[in-house]
Parts: structure tokens; sequence; C-alpha cells
């Protein structure tokens, strides 16, 4: 059911409802989670010393003889509200282990917390919504299908296509109920994607185009070892997937030159087909979407998220690994509560008036503004441009001769450009060399970082990602739009990481 109208704009059920731009809503909701990955295999290429150039490694610096630095925690107690997540290598098919966040979820069987499927590696994405599993992880838990015709024959089941920058996932839409930690969501069950990893149902052509046309790897992710997890809990600052596009069934359909809408597509498909072109693009009414599992939880732990994580040392050239902590709700309990003083970054809602704002905060870097700016644990690295940077050698990772400590300001996306210097928060952070990182064999970096190349080839200006390197040393706050209060906006706020 809706959460609550906005207080401004459009009327509609969640706050991610645009009536054109669904673009804005896919790159906000999904945002360029992952965009590493896709640019990651070149750099690691060049760190390992493929071709004949030379080759930039790290010998001691706190490396062990398998090329390894000492592991980094916090201190985690169990309690009502929280679990436990970890940078660390993924699936052992997937080359690529580069920050990546996972963390341990239940599924289970509306209504039965005893028919439960534990599922571990699932990464943890601040920059979508949804939980997203594998379906072959799913065995005991028994999961209604989303039926949007029950009473036609054939029975027409709800599936997904969801792209994202490394590829697209696709599988059917299903009912569970969810447990993080030991929180498990109230009725009604939440709507999930079971990534169909399988073979039950080929992805349509038209999931296949949008894939194409939206990622940079335009194959659809159907196993452990492309996806590099078991699934993805999307806890972003919405409430749902989509939005008024896909309630409305205003979708991208590539074959037949429809190019606007959106690319989250849902479909209605004839229960048991094998064929695909049974399928059809179909409306997803608000309380059938995927939704965020957060905002599913009781209202004390629904209103976001604070996520802790242990900072790594900067002497050492990351960590094997990092273990850290997510916290359920925000400002409900004395270990979700922002500090008095700390300085809540809202993120732009004025679609209208200011479009590359929408859903982003602003971050200002060597002179140049980013209005398109967000914190995101899906995004492996810092991503920004910066030609004043040196770059590695046949890749977007930057790779300066040392490290750099440099300085950026962020602030409200609907704020002045350039806001008032009292408004801003500056965050210190550094630039790594990344050919020498990737030669170790570590899994969490607090430095790395490169440039986001758009589909043209040419690097985006307006987009600064703060991905993984962001969130360590720090904890950090994430609101989910209109749940938490008088705020009209979600928001960011962080402090540094309690000892």
């Amino acid at each position: 059911m809706c959460t609550g109208a906005l207080p401004t704009g459009p009327p509609c059920c969640l706050p991610a409802c645009v009536s054109r731009p669904s673009d804005k809503v896919d790159r906000r909701v999904k945002r360029i989670s992952w965009l590493a990955l896709a640019l990651a295999v070149p750099a690691f290429l060049a760190g390992c010393g493929g071709g004949s150039s030379t080759t930039t490694t790290i010998s001691g610096s706190g490396l062990n003889s398998l090329g390894l630095s000492p592991a980094v925690a916090t201190n985690f107690v169990q309690t009502e509200n929280n679990l436990q997540i970890k940078v660390e290598e993924g699936p052992q098919s997937f080359g690529i282990n580069t920050n990546l966040l996972y963390a341990t979820v239940k599924v289970c069987t509306p209504g039965d917390a005893t028919q439960c499927d534990t599922i571990d590696h699932v990464i943890v994405d601040t920059g979508s919504v949804g939980l997203r599993v594998l379906a072959s992880k799913v065995v005991h838990a028994v999961l209604p299908p989303i039926q949007l015709s029950a009473n036609l024959a054939p029975v027409q089941n709800a599936w997904q296509c969801f792209p994202f920058v490394i590829g697209g996932l696709w599988g059917a839409n299903v009912k569970a109920d969810i447990i993080l930690g030991t929180q498990k969501t109230t009725f009604p069950p939440v709507a999930i994607q079971l990534i169909d990893d399988q073979g039950a149902l080929a992805p349509t052509a038209n999931c296949l185009d949008v894939t194409n046309s939206t990622a940079q790897n335009s194959n659809i992710l159907s196993s452990a070892g492309s996806l590099g997890a078991n699934g993805i809990l999307g806890i972003g600052s919405t409430n749902l997937d989509c939005g008024s596009d896909c309630k409305f069934g205003q979708y991208q359909d590539r074959p037949n030159n429809i190019f606007t809408g959106s690319s989250v597509l849902y479909y209605m498909c004839p229960q048991g087909t094998s064929d695909p072109t049974a399928c059809s693009l179909a409306p997803m009414d608000v309380p059938f979407q995927v939704s965020n599992p957060v905002s599913a939880l009781a209202t004390a732990f629904s209103g976001g998220v604070a996520l802790v994580m242990p900072a790594i040392p900067d002497g050492q050239p990351g960590a094997a690994t990092a273990s850290g902590e997510l916290i359920l709700g925000v400002d409900t309990r004395a270990n979700n509560t922002v500090p008095t003083g700390v300085r809540k970054v809202k993120l732009g809602v004025g679609m209208a008036l200011n479009p590359d704002s929408y859903l982003s905060i602003t971050t200002q870097f060597n002179g140049m503004t980013f209005a398109n700016s967000y914190l995101d644990t899906g995004t492996n690295a810092l991503f920004f441009y910066d030609p004043s940077i040196a770059t590695c050698r046949g890749s977007t990772w930057y790779c300066p001769p040392g490290k750099m400590n440099v300085e950026a300001l962020l602030s409200d996306g609907d704020g002045p450009v350039p806001p008032p210097l009292a408004d801003t928060v500056a965050v210190p952070f550094q630039i790594g060399n990344f050919e020498a990182l990737s030669s170790t064999r570590n899994t969490a970096f607090g430095n790395a970082a490169g440039y986001v190349p758009m589909t043209s080839g040419a690097p985006d200006t307006t987009t600064f990602a703060w991905g993984m390197p962001f969130f360590y040393g720090k904890k950090v706050y994430m609101s989910i739009w209109d749940i938490t209060g008088p705020i009209v906006a979600p928001w960011y706020a962080w402090t540094a990481a309690p000892l």
C-alpha cells in the first residue's frame, strides 16, 4: 500500500513518481550500481601486467605472503535491529572482488517463519530498491507468484526485467517474508524478484534490447558467477523499484520503436509457459511492484538505515576484508539516531525545476559542480571526472603516481548552485593508484577511483558517485522518502565510525 502522497508535485503513491523522465527514476533507483564491475576487467588486466607495459605492484606495507593486508572490522554486537555486513570475496567463479559489500538474508514462506532459506553473499546496494535473489537459492520457502489475472485462463504471472549497468536481471515476481537480522517484514508479504538462473523462461526480446541500450554489458546476469553474488538487497531512498511509469504501463518498447518510459519492465506471462513471446508488457500497480524490504519492516525500523564500516589504515594498500554493521531504522533507537548538530544533507526532489539533482545531492570538487551525486554501497569505487588526474593504462581508473589527499563539499540536491558555504559539509578523501591496489589480493579499498564514461564514450561530467570507499571509517545514515517524519525529502548524514 502507499506510504503517503508527496506534499508537492504531481499526485502519486511514491516519491519516485514522475511523468516523463522515468530514465531519471531508473538512474536514481538502480543508479549506476556496480558500475565499476563494467570497468574493472581492463584495470585488473592492466594491474596484472597485461601487454608489454610495466606493472605497478606493492610490496611490504603490511602485505603477507599471500598479498593480503590485515582485515579490519567494527565491534559487532547483535541487537534487535542490526545485521553484520562484510566486504570480501564473492562466489568463486566471479573474477572481480573489489569493494563488494555482502549481507545474509532470510526469505520465508509468507506467514510461516519455519519455512525459510538463508541466503548468503547478497550485495547490499543503497542505490537500488528491492530484494532480488537467485531462484536456485530458494529451496525450502514456498513463494507464491504475483498473479495479474487469476480469473483468466491461463493465469498470468508477473515477471520482470531490471537493467543494471553491468547487465540485466530477468525473473519472476513472487511474494515473501524477509528477515533482516532479527526483524521480519510485516504483513502483507513483500514483492521480490527471483532471478531466473534455471532457464525456466528465456528473457523477452524487449528485455534484451533495453538491457543492451542501458547497460555497458548487454548480458542477462543469470548466475552467481555473472552477478558476483547470490542476490541483491536494494535498500535505496525510495520504497518501490519503479513508480508511476510502471503503474500506468509506460515502458520503453524498443522492438516497437518506443524509446521513452521506464526501462524497468514488468510483464505478464502465462503460468508455466516456456515461450517468451507469450509474455507481454503489463501495468504493475503499486502493491505488486518490487519494494524496499526496509520500508516493509515494523514502523520503528522502516524509515531508513545506518551503515557502520571500519576505517582502512592509511599505511596499508587496502584490507583483506572489512566487516561492519547495517542498522535498521533512523532516529528511533540509540544506535540509529543522528547526533545533534550533524547536518542532514537532503536529496533533491524538485524534478521539474532541477532534473539533474532529482534524488541526488550536489558535490563541489576542484572547481567543478556535480549535480548528480549520491552515496551508493553498490558502486565499488568513487566515480567522477577530473581530467587533471592521471588514468591507468587502457582504462578509466585513476592512477596518480602517489596517493592524493583531496577534499570535496557536499550539499542539498535542491539548494542553490553553488551553495553557501554554511550549507555544505566538507568530505576529505583519497585517490589511490588503482593498478597498485589491484596488484594485491585485498578486497577492501578506501581510495579506489575512476571516471564514468557515457554510452557515447565521452566522460560524464555531471555525476559524482560516492561508492563504497566513502563508507569506510564512517557511520552513514540514509533515510527512505516519506516515512521518517516532517522532512519532505530523503537525506544522508554521517559521522566518524565508533571505535
